[in-house]
């Protein structure tokens, strides 16, 4: 079986995350919970103490470096998401 040893936490997490109001730490949210189970599935030796390191510097290099960059995708998404919910509003089909 795999995992266990942190009572599957990250799970729990992974519930929390779309109900986070801020859009970036929603998305730093979900991979946590990602980063959680990565360690969980290490503490219980279901993976390689390489595979964490490999997902604990996946994370660091994310979410503490690079802020501008993160945050200007999530400007991005954004803008696209509000796009084409308002074109969908008057039913239009056009191309972006």
């Amino acid at each position: 079986m795999s995992g266990g040893s942190l009572d599957y936490i990250c799970f729990r997490i992974e519930e929390i995350a779309p109900k986070v109001p801020d859009r970036e730490l929603r998305k730093m949210t979900f991979d946590f919970a990602e980063l959680l189970h990565d360690l969980e599935w290490y503490l219980s030796c279901d993976t390689s103490e390489k595979d964490w390191n490999a997902a604990r510097d996946k994370f660091k290099k994310k979410w503490f470096g690079n802020r501008d960059e993160r945050l200007q995708a999530i400007i991005e998404e954004s803008v696209d998401e509000l796009k084409s919910e308002l074109l969908e509003m008057i039913g239009s089909e056009a191309k972006r």
